[in-house]
């Protein structure tokens, strides 16, 4: 397989992005990015991401992109991940990522992102559309902790529960932290 066939493969995968660390990790050198670009089979999108332009654009390009930014290490989380998982109509102003602590993506293209630095279990992250997403529960705590309106959360908790993507037993428990956190006017975000 050809270098130009591997990362087309990789960027399919992840709605046609592809990073120096994808390079890496398919045994490929990075500089052979930079290479592809200059020849116009890659866009620079930011350092070290790359998109392949004959790869349609999809309704999740800002997200896919967002996590390519952080060199594929990021999660969407917080508000994002509540329009993601089809919960909420909000627009975020930035798009939420959460990140290990030791993750420090390049300053450009910072600016359109909120970066939270967790270090997450496996049992908080999904995927949703082919991109690392946080858990409908995880979500909507991660909300609440950052000081999202109880009201939203409670809708998207009604309507997680609806689709049956949550248990009964976590839209209680979810519901009752709500109210918890309401009552005592905890805002840590």
């Amino acid at each position: 397989m050809t270098i130009r066939d591997q990362v087309l493969e990789r960027a399919i995968e992840q709605h046609g992005y592809v990073t120096t660390r994808d390079a890496r990790d398919l045994g490929i050198d990075p500089t052979q990015l930079r290479l592809m670009a200059a020849r116009g089979r890659l866009e620079r999108v930011a350092r070290g991401v790359y998109r392949v332009p004959v790869l349609p654009r999809t309704e999740h390009d800002e997200l896919a992109e967002a996590v390519a930014w952080t060199l594929g290490r990021g999660v969407v989380s917080h508000e994002s991940a509540l329009v993601l998982h089809g919960l909420s109509d909000v627009n975020p102003s930035r798009i939420h990522l959460t990140v290990p602590r030791d993750n420090h993506p390049r300053a450009a293209g910072g600016d359109l992102y909120r970066l939270h630095r967790r270090l997450l279990s496996d049992a908080d992250v999904t995927e949703k559309d082919d991109l690392p997403v946080t858990t409908v529960v995880r979500t909507i705590r991660d909300c609440l902790g950052a000081g999202v309106d109880p009201a939203q959360l409670r809708r998207a908790i009604d309507q997680a529960a609806a689709g049956g993507v949550v248990r009964p037993r976590e839209v209680e428990a979810l519901r009752g932290e709500i109210d918890l956190h309401h009552i005592s006017g905890r805002t840590d975000g």
